[in-house]
């Protein structure tokens, strides 16, 4: 496998070698693989005194930037920590930005942090009293050796929708070894490192807004 990957990097360096001659042993162009996320459950969202959020109004998700290489297709792997690539027959079957808002809206809904409920990708965005923004800076299969692992790490700003300020902002990345390191195995891995990530932002984004002056009313004059 490590050996393929760097060949699939040579076609990235040297044009597309990868996607143009196919398979260099057999002449033939690999199938396609189209790969999704596996979203969490929703679960049942807090009620009663559980259901007190920082922010009041409603919260629009967006879709997630993906510079560079994680706004292509492929599935990108790594080799090391430096040397990038992405399969020429592996892809995401929806982009990977919007994977994430989806994923972000479901973690939301179990986890809320505005008053009404977030929603992903709305028709009227600047109708909205804030914005989930946030930027994928690893997705990655990650093979060092013989090991596999998979790496995700996001950056996420809350905005207020009106003047685009920011109220919060935060990193979180997580990496872990692939139980099982084929294809969907690591589509697993990178999908539960998804979910952590985001959970992760969301709680703290939650435990740094709580108070009485994030989405309350501005004193008159």
């Amino acid at each position: 496998m490590r050996d393929a990957r760097r060949f699939l990097l040579a076609g990235a360096v040297f044009g597309t070698v990868a996607l143009v001659s196919g398979c260099p042993f057999t002449g033939r162009v690999p199938a396609r693989e189209m790969y999704r996320l596996s979203l969490p459950d929703t679960g049942a969202g807090p009620v009663g005194a559980a259901a007190v959020t920082p922010l009041k109004g409603t919260l629009a998700i967006l879709s997630y930037a993906a510079p560079g290489v994680y706004g292509e297709p492929g599935v990108v792997f790594r080799i090391g920590e430096s040397e990038y690539g992405a399969y020429p027959n592996r892809e995401w079957a929806v982009p990977l930005g919007e994977q994430m808002g989806v994923l972000t809206e479901r973690i939301l809904t179990r986890n809320p942090l505005s008053s009404e409920l977030a929603v992903f990708d709305p028709p009227s965005k600047r109708s909205q009293t804030y914005m989930w923004r946030a930027t994928i800076r690893e997705f990655d299969e990650v093979d060092r050796g013989k090991q596999v692992f998979a790496a995700v790490r996001i950056d996420a700003r809350l905005v207020r929708a009106d003047d685009d300020s920011v109220l919060w902002s935060g990193t979180a990345t997580a990496e872990r070894e692939v139980p099982t390191p084929n294809m969907s195995g690591i589509v697993q891995t990178l999908s539960a490192l998804a979910e952590q990530v985001v959970a992760e932002l969301v709680d703290r984004a939650k435990r740094d807004l709580s108070g009485p002056r994030v989405g309350a009313a501005a004193p008159s004059p």
